[in-house]
């Protein structure tokens, strides 16, 4: 039912109820005039606006997200009492929120575009026909590509396509064909998403490291991310290659593989969007988080307008925007948990931070010998390990940056520190029984997480956790000019 007809149905919702559905679009605009700005007005405004959505989305939040907001709530208020530069603590946590709030809800208007569009499920669709030999590399690197655009959303929509097309009938009637190829879909699936943090630009795991180490850009990380993004990818397409099914004997006829037309239209339009950021980011002279809200929205907007032209003459911008403007109770509430834990994981992590006596901690490192490229793979598996427990890497990343000391005074280069939060992103995603991640394709094949998790993926993981922190210490004799790893 669309908020319009709910509108109608229901008119006594109260009047704060339905500005509420506008605050998140509100905090957006102001936290973004805040940033390229500076204009002092909008600072409280912005903050405001953030509490208004927080409180008209707690009762459907998740579990996780109250208990993060409750926890930084509790911090807040003990500040509060506390320090005498509590309204200079909280002003600057509450900051973190806006902007972190404002870079997932961008994103989420991409996601709204993609779904709407037929170009994604044409380019799905020829992701998912294609030959048993070529179907592993190309599923698993048009995930990662989709990705970048559709967020977690490619799951489902990739999820749904491989349910349909892999039947009885296309296995011809055998039961355990079929789910042989349900099995390697799905992680061929999951293996490409786990990419995007290494390798996504837009990704909120770039956005958390380089607001927490503003002296580095996207550019530092690429040297190092893209290459660990390869190996992830070359470990899993050797695995898939390994525990390939043993020839039955059976002489199934298979399909002609799917031209690769639409997902090639597809992957220039990602790489236009994309483009989109950096080109803002350069004329603007913005850093690259701060680029993507101005050019996500906008080439949102702008391929929502196109898909509504075709409903019949002129532009589409005047559709797109009464799309947005009645269902912004729903697209902007769809965001309601990502919103509470990658900024309220912010919010508590502004607060710690200046707690922490980083001098003390530095000196205590250095003592354990647990410095250099031996620290960035403490702090790689610290993040994994609390990912097993429940703890999403947005929490633990965002508190570890805001506690730790300066990477260097512990010999640690900060670029082979953030390769490790983004290679601990990857293994969380392709272990963790937590993560939304699992919790979709669980849903999609009717098997427990931890059957995914370990039976299915468990070797793989392992071998993965085993050569990524090796690769650690090579990269670090890399950047040290030292070659040998010990």
């Amino acid at each position: 039912m669309s908020v319009a007809i709910a509108s109608r149905m229901h008119p006594s919702r109260p009047l704060w109820q339905r500005a509420a559905d506008y605050s998140l679009p509100a905090c957006m605009v102001l936290t973004l005039v805040r940033i390229t700005a500076d204009i002092e007005l909008a600072y409280w405004p912005a903050r405001l606006a953030l509490i208004v959505y927080l409180a008209a989305q707690w009762r459907a939040q998740s579990r996780l997200a109250k208990s993060l907001l409750l926890v930084g709530l509790g911090v807040a208020l003990a500040i509060a009492l506390w320090r005498e530069d509590a309204s200079e603590l909280l002003a600057a946590a509450l900051d973190r929120f806006c902007f972190f709030a404002t870079f997932v809800s961008a994103l989420g208007m991409l996601r709204v575009a993609a779904l709407r569009s037929r170009l994604i499920r044409q380019a799905g669709q020829s992701l998912i026909r294609q030959s048993p030999s070529r179907r592993y590399p190309i599923l698993a690197a048009g995930t990662g590509l989709f990705g970048i655009i559709v967020n977690i959303g490619v799951l489902s929509l990739f999820g749904a396509l491989i349910k349909r097309s892999n039947t009885l009938t296309a296995a011809g009637g055998h039961e355990s064909i079929r789910a042989t190829r349900e099995r390697r879909m799905m992680l061929a699936m999951l293996r490409g998403f786990a990419m995007v943090p290494l390798a996504s630009p837009l990704s909120i795991t770039v956005a958390v490291i380089l607001s927490n180490m503003p002296y580095l850009t996207y550019w530092d990380l690429v040297p190092l991310a893209l290459p660990t993004a390869a190996l992830v990818f070359a470990l899993g397409w050797l695995f898939d290659w390994l525990q390939r099914p043993a020839p039955t004997g059976l002489a199934l006829p298979e399909p002609r593989p799917a031209s690769l037309a639409a997902f090639i239209r597809f992957g220039l339009l990602a790489a236009a969007i994309t483009a989109s950021v950096f080109m803002v980011a350069g004329l603007l002279d913005l850093s690259l988080p701060v680029a993507v809200l101005i050019a996500c929205p906008l080439s949102s907007f702008v391929w929502l307008a196109l898909q509504r032209r075709r409903l019949g003459g002129g532009t589409g911008a005047r559709r797109a925007g009464l799309l947005l403007w009645r269902h912004a109770r729903l697209i902007f509430g769809a965001n309601r948990v990502e919103i509470a834990i990658l900024g309220g994981s912010g919010f508590l992590g502004a607060l710690i931070a200046p707690l922490v006596d980083t001098e003390q901690l530095s000196a205590w490192l250095l003592a354990s010998n647990l410095h250099g490229p031996a620290a960035a793979v403490a702090a790689m598996l610290m993040i994994v390990m609390l990912a097993q427990c429940g703890l999403n890497p947005i929490v633990s990343a965002t508190l570890l940056l805001g506690v730790l000391p300066d990477p260097s005074s512990i010999g640690l280069p900060p670029v082979l520190l953030a390769s490790a939060l983004m290679s601990a992103w990857a293994l969380s995603m392709l272990s963790s029984p937590f993560t939304a991640v699992m919790l979709i394709l669980s849903g999609l094949t009717g098997r427990s997480v931890y059957a995914i998790t370990w039976r299915w993926n468990g070797l793989y993981f392992l071998l993965t956790v085993a050569v990524l922190s090796a690769w650690l210490f090579v990269l670090n004799g890399v950047l040290t000019g030292h070659w040998m790893i010990w």
